[in-house]
């Protein structure tokens, strides 16, 4: 028979012994209730029918018991349960940057529906959360709401908590399951990327040097050196370490993490290969080296003779560089460094990229001679777009880029197909029908 005592004013303590453990330690099971005070009608209820009322939870609570049927989680609340999914499950097995996105989304939940218990989670009531969060606007003054992609993002991660519940027996089904996230409407992705004769003049100006107009006389350099002008000037060409970091990026399709993470042993200047298999991510605010999940993702590739000259070159100056600061270096073996041979921060690049652009085309009075400013990870879509438009075998593309599977490649770069299925047409026309411009004329 469970037990029932009274803990506040409308606070009652419900207790169903369960036996004893292997130890002979009796075993309970505890829950609290706090019955309805006013009936349906807006009435005070009586004491004795209050009473009546948590003698019935009570029963129904033993029941359960007895059953097999009840879960921790009709006691346990969503904060509750969320600091035992962090502690006991995702910072054990989650890589730095998927717990950095489920920890941001547990609090967006507890925010919301912390104080419910988990069996009081139904599928209407996440139903429900997920539309309102399609109506949510964007926390970080931009206009617009959530996007589908962050919708979907943290419903996924929602779902993922509430089947680990249902793996510790706190829940018995995922309610989750039962919820429907509205698909957005398709839409066309715009790839930004330069052409061929665009990536050969970004190419050519790498080697020409940064040219502003400066309103003083002299200036200060990054070691603090008052220099005049045209020292400062030389001061601020294109190292060949950035030099180096753009050529990678467009003759091998590589991400910009991917790069970074470089270290002197990944070049193999014997057989002109790089190896791709680690990546920088940055996770609150600081640099995190990790390894990818997908075994693709590694990868062997080759590489021009003239990108491993240009190596060769840097590897020495950096060497020589790393001698004349002495001590005040405290970096280890990475091709891509910061003054003091610690890892290249990630905007670097990206801020270099952009300065090298805009410098090309303040000097550039032809408008047709000016380079589009395209994000830096449109270096990756002019590799994979110039290699599909050399009819380079989809699956080799697929493998430098480091893709999952074939599906992705024709998928993200349909407008490269589309255009060389033109020219498939174009060329089976004149190989079948040479005289194809008389039936033109006579129609």
């Amino acid at each position: 028979m469970a037990s029932i005592k009274k803990r506040g004013e409308n606070s009652y303590l419900i207790t169903v012994s369960c036996g004893y453990d292997s130890s002979g330690k009796k075993i309970f099971r505890t829950t609290t209730y706090r019955p309805e005070l006013v009936t349906a009608k807006g009435n005070l209820k009586t004491e004795s029918a209050i009473l009546k009322d948590v003698s019935a939870y009570a029963t129904d609570f033993e029941k359960q018991i007895l059953t097999g049927h009840y879960t921790e989680g009709q006691n346990l609340t969503f904060e509750k349960y969320s600091q035992k999914y962090l502690s006991e499950y995702a910072r054990i097995n989650q890589a730095p940057k998927t717990l950095q996105s489920t920890e941001s989304a547990i609090k967006q939940f507890n925010a919301a529906f912390g104080y419910m218990t988990l069996a009081s989670l139904s599928p209407l009531f996440l139903q429900q959360y997920v539309n309102s969060m399609l109506n949510t606007k964007k926390k970080t003054g931009k206009a617009g709401t959530l996007s589908q992609g962050t919708v979907k993002r943290r419903a996924a991660v929602l779902s993922a908590m509430l089947s680990q519940a249902v793996r510790w027996n706190i829940l018995e089904r995922n309610p989750m399951d039962n919820v429907q996230i509205k698909r957005a409407a398709p839409k066309e992705e715009k790839i930004q990327c330069f052409t061929q004769e665009q990536a050969e003049t970004f190419l050519s100006i790498l080697d020409k040097p940064l040219l502003y107009e400066y309103s003083t006389r002299s200036r200060r350099d990054s070691s603090g050196k008052i220099c005049n002008v045209q020292e400062y000037q030389a001061s601020r060409s294109i190292n060949l370490q950035l030099k180096l970091f753009f050529y990678l990026a467009i003759f091998t399709g590589c991400r910009r993490g991917e790069l970074i993470a470089l270290t002197w042993p990944d070049l193999d200047f014997e057989n002109n290969t790089v190896n791709i298999c680690k990546s920088v991510c940055r996770v609150k605010g600081e640099n995190i080296i990790k390894t990818p999940k997908n075994p693709k993702t590694c990868r062997v590739m080759a590489i021009p003779a003239v990108l491993i000259n240009v190596a060769k070159l840097w590897k020495r100056e950096q060497a020589a560089y790393r001698l004349s600061i002495g001590t005040q270096w405290i970096g280890d073996n990475h091709l891509f460094i910061q003054w003091n041979g610690a890892l290249m921060s990630l905007d670097t690049p990206y801020q270099a990229f952009h300065r090298i652009i805009n410098n090309h085309n303040a000097q550039q009075e032809d408008e047709n001679k000016k380079l589009p400013l395209i994000p830096l990870h449109g270096l990756r879509h002019t590799a994979a777009t110039l290699l599909i438009g050399q009819h380079v075998n989809i699956r080799t593309v697929s493998d430098r880029l480091g893709h999952a599977n074939v599906s992705t490649t024709l998928n993200f770069y349909s407008h490269a197909i589309k255009e060389l299925d033109r020219s498939a047409s174009d060329e089976l026309e004149k190989l079948l029908l040479p005289k194809s411009e008389q039936f033109r004329k006579q129609s």
